[in-house]
């Protein structure tokens, strides 16, 4: 039940980015008096389209020695975030790059001098695609995932693989992959003789094939708000098949100006392979934001 429930949670973005397209196709529509629901991304210009966002949010927070409600007499927070994509297009081949990071540290009067980690996320994805219809495409999917110190690569995960690609609009598309090759590794030493994150003890590689499917949307929801948000789903045929491996990110992203913004995300995973439980993660920044 948990992972029906996860599964339908993972495609949420995708129902709501289809339905989102035919909002913006009947609003087309009721504009112009006529249908254009023809218009793909073969309608674009060739060429590059980059876009993203950088955030550093600073958080100071304290009290006396006399606030009787309690709480830290110190404490300080600052996390980076940064979105960026950069597309290309030429004819009927679309070449989709992501890259992902985010990384937080805060220290408290409780944590003495020491700044502690609590959110360090590092991703990259790439998809090549050719189309053969309007709107899908055959498809070759390649991403790297870590974090930036401490154990790299531990764990780490590189999926490579082919698929087919549904792309209604600029605003969303899926991926599909009915065998996907995913390489999970823990390189750091201390790790090689724990039997973690899917690597048996001893070693450091594991090596799977199984089916993969990503939603990605990005989209300006409002005047000055974007919203982006990137949704997996895979499961490794080789071992036990029946558990899945769930991610879920979602940036919202609010321009004050040129370089004052807030950002709100929200990230969802689960892993039978790592904890076997429902994982949450959210943070609020307020402070320097530049619009790449």
């Amino acid at each position: 039940m948990k992972k029906n429930y996860l599964l339908a949670l993972s495609l949420l973005t995708a129902t709501i980015a289809n339905a989102q397209t035919s909002t913006d196709q009947a609003k087309k529509i009721a504009e112009d008096g006529v249908a254009n629901l023809t218009k793909t991304k073969a309608d674009l210009k060739d060429g590059w389209t980059k876009g993203g966002t950088i955030n550093i949010a600073i958080n100071e927070s304290g009290r006396n020695d006399y606030w009787i409600k309690g709480g830290e007499k110190f404490a300080l927070g600052i996390k980076g975030i940064l979105d960026y994509n950069f597309d290309k297009k030429k004819g009927k081949t679309n070449w989709l790059n992501s890259f992902r990071a985010r990384y937080g540290v805060t220290r408290a009067t409780s944590t003495g001098s020491k700044f502690l980690k609590n959110d360090d996320y590092l991703n990259f994805s790439s998809i090549y695609a050719s189309s053969f219809s309007k709107q899908w495409s055959y498809a070759g999917f390649f991403s790297l995932e870590s974090q930036f110190e401490q154990y790299l690569m531990t764990p780490g995960y590189i999926k490579l693989g082919p698929g087919v690609l549904y792309k209604p609009s600029e605003a969303f598309n899926l991926l599909i992959s009915p065998a996907m090759v995913n390489l999970t590794t823990k390189f750091a030493s201390s790790f090689k003789n724990i039997n973690a994150f899917g690597v048996d003890s001893g070693k450091t590689t594991d090596l799977g094939v199984g089916f993969f499917t990503q939603a990605k949307y990005n989209k300006d929801i409002a005047k000055g708000i974007n919203y982006k948000s990137v949704a997996t789903v895979y499961s490794n045929y080789l071992n036990k098949p029946g558990n899945l491996v769930l991610d879920w990110s979602n940036l919202f992203t609010l321009t004050v100006n040129k370089y004052i913004g807030t950002t709100v995300s929200f990230n969802a995973r689960y892993n039978d392979f790592e904890v076997g439980r429902f994982q949450t993660q959210h943070s609020i920044g307020v402070g320097l934001s530049y619009k790449l």
